[in-house]
């Protein structure tokens, strides 16, 4: 269930949707790291989703030691609220 409001959600949003969101959890680094998150929520949100380990670690060499730390408790804690 939570996979089809996913993607329902990741289709619609666009870059500026992604960069108010960083800001207002205290994520935002650059327009760089914007883009880059970005491309991933875009590309390979279903392989985040199902916790990929190879997508995480190309993720964490992307952005910066903070931001993927954050990000990573964030998902961790989505996933034990929502159960996914």
């Amino acid at each position: 269930m939570y996979k089809n409001l996913l993607r329902q959600w990741i289709a619609s949003i666009k870059e500026k949707d992604l960069e108010t969101y960083l800001k207002n959890y205290q994520l935002w680094k650059s327009k760089e790291e914007c883009q880059i998150l970005y491309r991933y929520l875009k590309q390979d949100w279903e392989k985040i989703y199902e916790g990929d380990q190879k997508t995480f670690e190309k993720l964490k060499k992307e952005i910066s030691q903070e931001t993927y730390e954050k990000l990573l408790f964030l998902y961790q804690d989505a996933k034990k609220k929502y159960q996914f």
